[in-house]
């Protein structure tokens, strides 16, 4: 009844949405009084046009945002016309800056809020490479007068501050296929945010994030690596493979077709070859009429287990010995996306990286009764973005009308330079400081849903296959 009654009292409604190489996810939900987060609806749509996390059909991509978007709008009884993005891709690059500033009167006046977020500022219009965006700038550390390290200089006294930040920068044209696609859909974009630093806010404890931790969002197409250290993001990596690239293995070897091996990897797959059963072997129909032949489950495990270790969690371990956190990180791994739900997957990365490992289901901050579908990690970068939009929500930064979309300090954001042509930035969460989250829209086109089939020895194949899982 508790629940009725804050929809009655008509919260604000807050989308996030997660377009990922496998699945296009839309969730919406609002804060209730108790400051837990409930989930209204939620709609999934197929990803056809995107690869390695770039967009590379507008189309397609256009179809399977709308698909999401009339499911999630069913499901809720609520519409919409905003949402909080994430961006994420092989495009996506960081590097450490560092910026100074004196003071006047710095040993009589405490250092104030409106001073950091002025030294981000400054770094969010820095110049970087012709073709490139800055997404965000986050705060590691400052020094205050060469003598004191902290990660929260409001309220101390100084004369010299010197700050480190990570900018993290992407690809500016990948980034307006993402505002393109959604516009394509009649609908604004309030604010883009890095997808991994998302997936952290719903999979991370705050304990975890000052002990140090090290997030693995394993996707269709990369692999995300961010590292939190003192509460804050210090390092973040883009590994170009993701599950994906285990299906089309798994095809290319066994000659099927990708939904196939897809079924094969989910119901029989595991990365550890010692964990499979050798007694099993798997009939797999042919094309052509041709006879059906067999793999063993042994044989699976060894197509799987070779791209997992080599191109994935052997690349997660180069990235967190260059980071220069190898030894910082004391909370251990959490992964979390689609991919991290790979059996075995856990102990082998145990193993191979000498750390505590757990999978990060996304739950921190929501509701017990939220829908069990959505407790998975294939949703954790989806509800990190509406748990994002919410904090932004909270900030005072959603009024109804575009031009009010501004930040604390009533600077024009980013995607508002955006829709006007401007060479803004589009920010992100992970800062210290509520920046402000602009709209834009393009004229919108219309979406059509497309199917395909497989022959029929195929498709009788997989409803076999999943009456039998189910």
């Amino acid at each position: 009844m508790a629940h009725r009654k804050e929809i009655q009292e008509q919260p604000q409604i807050v989308v996030g949405l997660d377009i990922g190489t496998t699945k296009i996810a839309i969730i919406t939900g609002f804060q209730n009084n108790e400051g837990k987060i409930d989930v209204l609806g939620y709609g999934k749509g197929d990803s056809t046009g995107v690869q390695h996390g770039l967009i590379f059909n507008i189309n397609k991509t256009v179809d399977g945002i709308n698909v999401a978007k009339n499911t999630a709008i069913s499901r809720s009884n609520q519409e919409f016309d905003s949402v909080f993005a994430g961006v994420a891709g092989r495009h996506i690059n960081s590097m450490e800056f560092k910026h100074a500033i004196t003071r006047r009167n710095g040993r009589e006046e405490i250092i104030r809020q409106e001073e950091i977020d002025k030294m981000v500022e400054d770094l969010e219009n820095i110049s970087v490479r012709p073709g490139e965006k800055i997404i965000t700038v986050i705060p590691q550390r400052f020094m205050i007068d060469s003598i004191r390290e902290t990660t929260e200089p409001v309220g101390e006294l100084g004369e010299v501050i010197v700050g480190y930040f990570q900018i993290i920068t992407g690809n500016e044209f990948e980034i307006k296929k993402i505002i393109r696609c959604i516009n394509d859909c009649d609908l604004l974009v309030n604010d883009i945010i890095l997808e991994p630093i998302a997936s952290s806010l719903v999979c991370l404890t705050q304990e975890e994030k000052q002990q140090g931790v090290v997030l693995v969002d394993i996707g269709g197409g990369t692999t995300d690596v961010v590292i939190y250290l003192d509460g804050n993001p210090v390092f973040t990596k883009v590994i170009p493979i993701g599950g994906s690239v285990i299906t089309r293995d798994i095809a290319n070897v066994c000659q099927i077709p990708e939904d196939l091996a897809e079924k094969l990897k989910v119901n029989y797959g595991t990365c550890v070859i010692e964990k499979s059963n050798k007694n099993n072997f798997i009939t797999i129909p042919q094309f052509h009429e041709g006879a059906p032949k067999q793999i063993s489950e042994p044989f699976l495990a060894e197509i799987i287990y070779s791209r997992v270790q080599i191109d994935i969690l052997n690349q997660i371990q180069k990235a967190i010995s260059e980071s220069g956190y190898d030894r910082k990180v004391r909370a251990g791994v959490v992964l979390t996306g689609g991919g991290s739900s790979l059996r075995h997957l856990k102990e082998l990365c145990q193993y191979t990286l000498q750390r505590n490992t757990r999978i990060g289901i996304p739950d921190i901050g929501f509701v017990n009764s939220i829908p069990s579908e959505l407790k998975h990690p294939m949703f954790a970068t989806s509800l990190g973005l509406l748990k994002h939009g919410i904090r932004k929500s909270e900030c005072g930064e959603m009024e109804d009308e575009g031009e009010k979309k501004k930040g604390k300090k009533g600077r024009r954001s980013a995607l508002d330079a955006e829709s006007r042509g401007g060479a803004g930035q589009v920010r992100n969460g992970g800062g210290t400081a509520c920046n402000g989250g602009g709209a834009v829209r393009n004229d919108g086109g219309t979406a059509r849903n497309k199917k395909t089939s497989f022959l029929d020895n195929v498709k009788n194949f997989l409803d076999d296959l999943t009456e039998k899982t189910s």
